[in-house]
């Protein structure tokens, strides 16, 4: 379609080819104005095709400093558009995300930056209303990308927001803003409800209602049964889950958000995947004003990254899912058609979370890793890799044979595993788990975590979702967690902060190596336990304030853990 950015499977297996449109010789640095190109804010036009014209540039002309001056900009897709209609229309079924977000589906591109270098885009107090659902900003194959000050929000939002005006046993009502026109055949796969005195979520969010039926104008009966006390409070009914994220980082090298905004998304936040040293200073994934809902899912999620993750005084609320989730993928492993070479799949429910083959490169470390208790057994060096992204699965030969049982063992990638810094964050209301931690060399210092529905701060390994691996020398420090996992996300009944694993075997100890936890204050709120480790060893435990918590720490099946300091409510 003419104007339309569409990918489909062609494009992704191009892009593993070759780096789009990289110069090999520097152009002089220049600074051009998205005006010269005709993006006019505040006119009510669409500023899609002047805004691609104005990256064309930039990619040709590789240190350019790209200014978008303050307004707000319009920026239709109609493929974009043709997608959330459909979607909105309920063809896309009662659960769209098993259509919408598989491997190499085809979506419409926002601004597309693939191949640019060395590029900065200075948009402080620019607001992109996307019409259309879309990856607004798509940073793959590119590498030295700045973005300063973007805000990213949606013409139609993909959730709509009412008031509960009506409590039947086996359904409620609700009036819905005219912002948001309903229909009964609107996908509802979940509905989030907002305590309007305490300004926070309920602690359970309620899926998939039997059916919705309109009974008044912008009114609506939705057949489920829902948590006490949600009548005169707001809901949100979440058109989707996963899709697209607001911007996906692929396949990129030093890349740095700059108090940039994303106010909805059909999806996550941000993705990086494949990717290495992102840095973001001062992002807000945080609900646009007058509403309390930010994306659909997670605010950020970062897979198969290297280099430094570094997220510094930034502002999570209201997304639907976790603030943060940093892990790479187990493998499954079946037999290639050649001797002592093995194919490696991803098996997670949903794919990977960038829906694009996840595989490791020559040289890089694998463990092998028992299925039953995720403890790993031995490592081995991938000598080649031959990638099959149509078949989703990537060949490798090994530096040695592996085991003759590999029904038993998963592989996971030890080497692509990013630093993390996450440094004076806050995180306010949402659905699930604050910071979901699964790598290793973390800090985490100085954030304030409140009233999650999950579970503060989670070091976990997860089988189920293919998500790993175990965590070694994480620093915990000198963070606030109040009135956290009251509801979905919560592990070990645990307000502040769990070490566990998600396996089918939990009884092995030493799975989670060296951690800190020091100086942090968790209110509980009534809440069982205030810090929980498992199956870890070379703990340490001290000088942390905890109240409100029936146990507040509570040490099981981990070896040579030491708590000494903390100041507890008498027992």
């Amino acid at each position: 379609m003419s104007g339309s950015a569409v990918v489909g499977l062609g494009a992704f297996v191009l892009a593993g080819q070759f780096t789009f449109g990289i110069q090999a010789e520097p152009q002089p640095a220049k600074r051009i104005s998205a005006a010269d190109y005709g993006a006019i804010p505040n006119d009510g036009l669409n500023d899609a095709p002047a805004l691609r014209k104005a990256i064309d540039y930039c990619r040709q002309h590789p240190g350019t400093t790209l200014l978008i001056p303050p307004g707000i900009y319009d920026f239709r897709d109609e493929a974009a558009v043709k997608l959330m209609n459909e979607v909105m229309a309920g063809e896309k079924g009662p659960d769209p995300e098993k259509i919408i977000f598989k491997p190499y589906y085809p979506y419409a591109r926002g601004l597309d930056f693939r191949g640019l270098a060395g590029i900065t885009i200075e948009a402080a107090g620019a607001v992109r209303l996307w019409d259309g659902w879309m990856e607004p900003v798509s940073l793959e194959e590119c590498r030295d990308i700045t973005i300063k000050g973007l805000i990213i929000d949606y013409k139609r939002k993909p959730f709509s927001l009412g008031t509960v005006t009506a409590v039947h046993p086996d359904s409620f009502d609700a009036v819905f803003d005219g912002a948001y026109p309903v229909t009964g055949q609107m996908p509802v796969p979940r509905m989030m409800f907002w305590d309007v005195r305490a300004h926070r979520l309920f602690p359970d969010p309620v899926y998939f209602p039997k059916r919705t039926e309109v009974i008044a104008p912008q009114t609506l009966r939705i057949f489920a049964k829902v948590p006490p006390g949600v009548l005169g409070n707001f809901v949100a009914l979440t058109h989707s889950f996963h899709f697209r994220p607001a911007i996906l980082i692929y396949n990129a090298a030093r890349v740095r958000l700059e108090d940039v905004t994303i106010h909805a998304q059909p999806g996550m936040g941000i993705v990086g995947h494949r990717s290495s040293d992102i840095t973001l200073v001062g992002l807000r994934v945080v609900p646009a004003p007058g509403t309390w809902v930010s994306t659909n899912t997670d605010a950020t999620h970062f897979t198969s990254c290297t280099g430094l993750i570094r997220m510094e005084n930034c502002h999570f609320e209201g997304q639907g899912d976790d603030s943060t989730n940093i892990h790479n993928y187990y493998y499954s492993i079946r037999p290639a058609a050649r001797a002592g070479v093995y194919d490696l799949v991803v098996g997670a429910p949903t794919g990977t979370h960038a829906q694009v083959l996840d595989y490791p490169d020559p040289g890089d470390r694998l463990e092998l890793v028992s299925k039953a208790s995720l403890a790993a057994e031995k490592s081995f060096t991938v000598r080649s890799v031959r990638t099959f992204p149509a078949e989703w699965r990537a060949e490798v030969e090994l530096d040695e044979p592996l085991p003759a049982e590999l029904a038993r063992y998963y592989l996971v990638n030890a080497t692509r595993l990013p630093r993390v810094e996450i440094i004076g964050c806050t995180i306010l209301s949402h659905l699930a788990r604050g910071l979901l931690i699964k790598t290793r060399n973390v800090t985490i210092e100085r954030c304030l975590i409140r009233e999650t529905t999950g579970t503060g701060i989670h070091v976990g390994a997860e089988s189920y979702w293919h998500e790993g691996l175990p965590s070694a020398d994480v620093r915990i420090r000198y963070n606030r967690i109040i009135s956290c996992g009251t509801g979905a996300g919560t592990q070990d009944q645990t307000s502040g902060i769990a070490v566990k694993i998600d396996a089918p075997d939990t009884t092995v100890a030493g799975i989670h190596k060296r951690l800190l936890i020091e100086g942090n204050i968790i209110e509980g709120g009534g809440v069982e336990r205030g810090i929980s480790v498992s199956q870890a060893e070379d703990v340490v435990i001290r000088y942390n304030e905890i109240s409100g918590c029936r146990r507040p720490i509570v040490v099981n099946r981990s070896e040579r853990v030491q708590v000494y300091g903390n100041l507890l409510p008498p027992q």
